[in-house]
């Protein structure tokens, strides 16, 4: 009875919930695979071939599209490149490794790949793309991108190039792009995946570093980045972006163009979740007016593009942590429910030339609530995480360069 009992334990304990989400997720994709089969490769890269090309025809044009067409759309793309990424065969380990490097979180191939449906994002990105290449090759026969931290997939511009490829917008003697991802996975998927797009001639390289180290081996025109969460933290946007903008040439550009980081105090239920019962999916054009005339704007928190990036300067404390000074804000005084609010980060960001990502278009620009600042109110258990401040208190920002990138608040005393 002992023994029975010991194996049924030992069985429970190898059913780890992610272990079976991973097989299961391995089994339908070969199983996907199986029925996709039946295609012959010529038919499948057609497929795929046309999937992208029609995901960026709707981006661009500049008449409104449903969203319900766009996230149709968006899903046969994403269908199509993951059949590429099953013929790159990627181990599971390979496939989910993910850690939290010197500069920030390192996502996994498996999580990495569901980025490129991400509809609003990459239309922001894609359509501002669009204009930075036509802007620079009306002076230039040639251009140089460099796209950093790109993932298994490079959302930002492959489907583009795919466009350009097929509309004979551009040709590969225009374009030419370096590829970089520190996971192997997302290289072996990244050549396959240029493979079956026959966008070979567009990608002079494909280098498996981390970007944070990346030393290219030309003057970029165009470094175009996306490793962001919301309400920037977690990933290394920053740390990747100061130390790549050192290698634009003096008149290349950065995408995104301007980001602006801000801070607000927001009541929780009406900024989180009644503004969006009436609505069939989170965006900007939904948001409601009511719950944005209910917030209290703080201000800008940190301002990043290539001329701060250029100037920015660290500060290293005793324990070798650096953080980059940002801006100082005075908390209003004249708010009646100010203990009753939360603080929350969201960013905006111009992609370029007025194209970019709102508030709530996708998951790198949400407002990300930060339970540990509390104004005009005291927790009854303070911890060393807390932040305590109140009404008119200047307060300043600090952002954290660490594998958990952040900000952090600090009263400025009265001298």
């Amino acid at each position: 009875m002992e023994k029975k009992q010991e194996i049924n334990e030992s069985k429970l304990g190898y059913a780890d919930p992610q272990v079976d989400d991973l097989l299961k997720h391995s089994i339908r994709t070969q199983l996907e695979s199986l029925l996709k089969s039946k295609l012959t490769t010529s038919q499948r890269l057609q497929l795929l071939q046309k999937s992208f090309v029609e995901a960026i025809t709707l981006v661009l044009n500049d008449t409104k599209v449903e969203h319900q067409q766009l996230t149709k759309a968006f899903e046969a793309m994403y269908d199509q490149a993951v059949q590429s990424m099953a013929l790159a065969e990627l181990s599971q380990e390979v496939l989910t490794r993910q850690y939290i490097s010197a500069t920030g979180l390192i996502m996994s191939v498996q999580n990495c790949k569901h980025t490129i449906k991400d509809v609003y994002r990459i239309q922001g990105y894609a359509r501002g793309i669009d204009r930075a290449i036509a802007g620079k090759l009306q002076n230039n026969p040639s251009i140089t991108i460099l796209y950093p931290a790109c993932g298994p997939f490079a959302p930002l511009l492959l489907p583009l190039l795919s466009y350009y490829k097929d509309s004979q917008s551009y040709t590969s003697e225009q374009i030419k792009v370096i590829l970089v991802d520190v996971q192997p996975g997302a290289v072996l998927t990244l050549q396959q995946l240029v493979k079956d797009l026959q966008l070979e001639d567009y990608i002079s390289q494909i280098v498996e570093a981390d970007a944070t180290e990346f030393v290219p081996d030309t003057g970029i025109d165009l470094l175009v980045l996306e490793a962001m969460q919301h309400g920037f933290t977690k990933e290394g946007q920053l740390s990747i972006a100061k130390h790549l903008v050192q290698f634009l040439n003096i008149d290349g550009w950065m995408i995104p163009q301007h980001v602006s980081v801000r801070g607000m105090m927001v009541i929780g239920e009406t900024e989180f979740n009644q503004q969006w019962k009436q609505v069939d999916y989170s965006h900007s054009m939904n948001m409601s007016s009511e719950a944005q005339q209910d917030r209290i704007e703080l201000g800008e928190l940190l301002k990043i593009n290539k001329s701060t990036l250029l100037e920015m300067q660290e500060l290293e404390l005793q324990d070798g942590i650096k953080v980059i000074p940002a801006n100082q804000i005075v908390l209003p005084t004249d708010v009646a429910d100010m203990s009753k609010r939360i603080f929350a980060v969201y960013a905006h960001i111009e992609t370029f030339a007025q194209e970019g990502i709102g508030q709530y278009d996708s998951g790198i620009t949400h407002p990300r609530p930060d339970t540990s600042v509390y104004i005009d109110l005291k927790p009854k258990d303070i911890e060393h995480t807390h932040f305590v401040a109140n009404s008119g208190d200047t307060v300043q920002f600090y952002y954290q360069l660490t594998g958990l990138p952040g900000f952090v608040p600090v009263k400025v005393l009265e001298a």
